[in-house]
């Protein structure tokens, strides 16, 4: 049998990766793919095993950098200066380093008080959007309340909230590798500039203020150079994953959430109104399976080695198709039905292993709120068109826009 075509980056793939990931999973499992000069693994078992495994590599910052030509590489440095001290993208024993300080200073109890500030938030939002009538529910609302929440958590002043806002698309397209736009380095350049001079001058307001702060960049100041913390030169780095993970992927998730919801009348009536209501829990779980915001992981090969009965050399690049994953059929009964009472539910939609998401418990908590508070305010929401745009990325899955009436 022939392979499929296997470009991620096809028009119906972007549109619809599931039936595209189904094709190349009944192909093969683990699938080399000349068009990207990459191994797609599309399996549940595969991938959750590689998301474990020692022979695979998060490290690609510097051989990134390596391939671009000198201009290129001049305009991102600044944002690859904030990259290379992202945990996601350090193998051990750097990345237990640098996620050590963070995991203790991004705790659950910190994030539990952020749940009234989310409620707040959230119904301010739907407020506005009530008296707009309706419209974008990307812009108006799953786009602002990660941004909104994140910046608090930071102690960003309030003043300040939408430089997030305008500042993590920019940083999204040195993430997501849109190189192919004809801005790309100028919107590049402009990310790592903006974001490494704004943290300077947060960090440098505390430091005249004479106090850290009760809050996680307050944490994070108060842990460097006390031997196991960050050094102050890695805070930035630290700070602009949190801040933008914890934006654009919570983001992401709510308004493919959403748009799941509009499309299916039988999950929409199982949807509680109350965000403590023990279904609603399960309810995220089942979107993060069915839509979550990571399509694919990447990995390197680090060590030749044996994967899904092909052969893996040392360098070659590894696709974790997240989005496969979740909807193997060999592990979930109708895998393409959006079910809110689904378990067990065995996801992959945080990763696994030691680059597990320290945000999850944030992104769960958000999203649970936003939603049922979302529909229950407008129980006759609807699309205002059928067809919607997808970001034409390989990484992540999310909207460009959701129209909708109210």
């Amino acid at each position: 049998m022939s392979a499929p075509p296997d470009d991620l980056l096809a028009p119906e793939s972007v549109a619809d990766p599931h039936a595209f990931f189904h094709r190349l999973r009944a192909h093969a499992p683990v699938h080399w793919s000349a068009r990207h000069r990459a191994w797609i693994v599309t399996s549940h078992a595969e991938v959750r095993a590689a998301l474990r495994a020692t022979s695979l590599s998060t490290a690609r910052i510097g051989a990134f950098a390596a391939r671009l030509a000198p201009a290129r590489r001049e305009a991102l440095a600044p944002a690859l200066d904030l990259l290379r001290g992202w945990m996601l993208f350090n193998d051990p024993p750097a990345h237990g380093r640098l996620r050590t300080p963070v995991a203790r200073a991004f705790t659950p109890r910190r994030v539990e008080k952020l749940r009234g500030a989310i409620e707040r938030v959230v119904a301010e939002l739907l407020d506005a959007f009530a008296k707009r009538g309706g419209g974008d529910l990307v812009e108006a609302f799953a786009h602002p309340l990660p941004a909104i929440v994140i910046a608090d958590l930071f102690g960003v002043p309030p003043a300040d909230r939408d430089k997030l806002v305008r500042w993590s698309p920019k940083f999204g397209v040195v993430v997501f590798g849109a190189t192919d736009r004809t801005d790309y380095e100028a919107l590049a350049r402009e990310a790592g500039l903006e974001f490494r001079d704004y943290i300077a001058w947060l960090v440098a307001q505390r430091k005249s203020a004479g106090e850290h702060g009760d809050d996680l960049l307050g944490a994070l100041l108060a842990s460097c150079g006390t031997g196991d913390g960050l050094r102050e030169d890695e805070l930035a780095g630290a700070c602009s994953l949190l801040l933008f993970a914890g934006h654009d992927t919570t983001a992401s998730l709510i308004g493919s959430s959403a748009n799941a919801l509009l499309r299916d009348e039988a999950a929409r009536a199982a949807l509680p109104g109350d965000p403590e209501a023990r279904s609603a829990a399960a309810a995220i779980e089942e979107f993060l399976r069915f839509e979550g915001p990571a399509k694919i992981m990447m990995r390197r090969a680090v060590q030749p080695h044996e994967r899904g009965g092909q052969q893996i050399q040392a360098g070659q690049q590894i696709f974790l198709a997240i989005g496969a994953a979740n909807r193997d059929p060999a592990l979930f009964m109708n895998p393409d039905k959006l079910d809110l009472s689904r378990a067990p539910n065995p996801h992959v939609a945080f990763g696994e292993g030691i680059h597990f998401c320290l945000g999850a418990p944030l992104a769960r908590l958000e999203a649970r709120i936003a939603l049922t508070r979302l529909f229950a305010r407008f129980p006759r929401l609807a699309l205002a068109r059928e067809e919607v745009a997808w970001r034409a990325t390989i990484s992540d899955r999310s909207l460009i826009a959701l129209p909708v009436t109210l």
